[in-house]
């Protein structure tokens, strides 16, 4: 039998008491006080130390921009968290402050972080005088030119709703119905793709269509869809005209040229209905009496334009970049001298650049000289009967009958803008409304470069560039008036 043991008797331990309260009141207090600052910093913190609302902008125009206290911050229709406080808001289209006010936004707390709390800033009203609506309509239209350079949409390239965009503007600045017309037909002879045709007919169903508009679109649906069983265009005419040597001289520049008289021709030829041969599509066109340079202009030439305009530099690259004027290619790849003669075409110009040698030129001889217009250009290639084409950046040395690489050497440019659909629905009419509009150049440029296969350019083909594109192909002739 096992022996009992006992153990001795010890007193019960007691917790002390804090606050005069039990341990465990104690902490359950505690198990509650950190519950609360749990919930307290879950729910209520994020919203104290950042307060404010998702704000949606409203605006008449539209994709107008949205600058609060100074700073942009997108454009309108869209959410934007506005921390809570009174502010000073301006919307903002084409660069033109149209409506300022004061938004005060309060400061909710509770669950910011997951129910986002919003709010709709009033619509502002609109006033503008005509000038600045003018410079609205303009805005839009030069989006629309702008797109027309893109065939097809990705991921990078991204369609926009620019004609809805377009009407909604029209309607909303209340212009009068001969501008709204002239308006909503130029911005239809730049479709070049099947989405924007789509979304032009959509954006058009509200808006009474002239004659002129249904014509258009009809055009650009036989063009985008590739119709077949379409073609546009007249055949090439050409007259047979008389020239006669020129030339242009002050000091050390020197350019022979030829004269060439009024003349009317057609301009192209019969094409399919697709992109791109009917930027070839054949038309009438008249040109006044004009002379053409014999040869590109040489980079001697320019180096004489450059020494007397140092702005124009390659050292003042920085600057010219900054004002739009040039890309980071100017003059890359030559190395030019006033003192060396070369008769080696210039390249790596903008259609800036040269627009700013015509001026130079224009000033220093007296004679209104000027970059030729397309059909100037188109004129004087098909007076030649052999237009030899020239695989080198030198010029042929006997320009005796007539201007010399004309295909071939470097890409030409030219003064006439770039309107996808102009040959088909007007070509003069197009032209007319795009320098009624104002709207930016995409010079065409013609004949080649050194580089293309000669069996694919001829004197009808059209390139296209962005104005302040400088490339390696791409040079320039002058013309001017006696």
């Amino acid at each position: 039998m096992k022996r009992r043991i006992e153990l001795p008797e010890v007193d019960q331990v007691q917790l002390p008491h804090l606050f005069g309260l039990r341990p465990g009141v104690l902490i359950l207090i505690i198990l509650l006080i950190v519950l609360v600052a749990v919930l307290f910093f879950i729910a209520f913190f994020p919203g104290v130390i950042k307060g404010g609302r998702y704000v949606t902008f409203r605006a008449p125009l539209s994709e107008s921009g949205v600058v609060v206290d100074g700073t942009y911050i997108g454009v309108t229709d869209y959410p934007y968290f506005i921390e809570s406080g009174s502010h000073e808001v301006q919307v903002m289209k084409a660069g033109i402050s149209y409506s300022s006010y004061t938004l005060d936004v309060d400061h909710p707390v509770f669950l910011t972080w997951l129910f986002h709390r919003k709010l709709e800033a009033p619509l502002p009203s609109l006033a503008l005088d005509e000038e600045k609506k003018s410079v609205i309509n303009q805005f839009n239209l030069q989006e629309i030119a702008d797109a027309s350079a893109i065939l097809s949409y990705d991921m990078v390239n991204r369609s926009r709703p620019l004609f809805s965009n377009l009407i909604q503007d029209l309607q909303a600045l209340e212009l009068d119905q001969n501008t709204t017309q002239a308006t909503i037909e130029t911005a239809l002879r730049y479709i070049s793709n099947e989405t924007m045709l789509s979304e032009a007919k959509e954006a058009l169903e509200a808006v009474e269509m002239s004659d002129t508009m249904l014509e258009v679109i009809t055009i650009a649906e036989a063009v985008v869809k590739n119709d077949s069983g379409s073609t546009f265009g007249l055949a090439s005419a050409v007259p047979s005209v008389t020239t006669e040597r020129r030339s242009l001289a002050s000091g050390d520049f020197q350019l022979a040229g030829f004269s060439y008289p009024s003349s009317s021709l057609v301009m192209g030829r019969e094409t399919p209905a697709s992109y791109p041969q009917v930027n070839e599509a054949g038309v009438s066109v008249a040109v006044p009496s004009f002379v053409l340079g014999a040869t590109e202009i040489s980079q001697y030439q320019w180096a004489l334009f450059v020494e007397e305009n140092p702005y124009w530099d390659k050292s003042n690259k920085a600057e010219l970049i900054s004002k739009g004027l040039v890309d980071d290619s100017y003059m890359q790849g030559m190395t030019i001298s006033p003192v060396f003669v070369t008769s080696r075409p210039v390249f790596n110009v903008s259609y800036h650049a040269a627009q700013a040698f015509c001026a130079w030129l224009s000033e220093k001889t007296g004679k209104k000289v000027f970059l030729p217009t397309e059909a100037m250009w188109t004129l004087a290639a098909l007076q030649q009967n052999e237009l030899n084409y020239n695989t080198s950046l030198s010029p042929y040395p006997d320009y005796s009958s007539g201007p010399v690489s004309l295909l071939g050497g470097v890409w030409e440019l030219t003064q006439t803008p770039y309107i996808p659909l102009s040959r088909l629905t007007g070509y003069e009419e197009s032209l007319a409304l795009h320098e009624a509009f104002s709207l930016q150049m995409q010079p065409i440029v013609k004949g080649g470069s050194y580089l293309n296969d000669p069996q694919t350019i001829t004197a009808h083909t059209v390139g296209v560039i962005e104005p302040d594109a400088c490339g390696d192909q791409i040079g320039f002739r002058v013309a001017w008036y006696e």
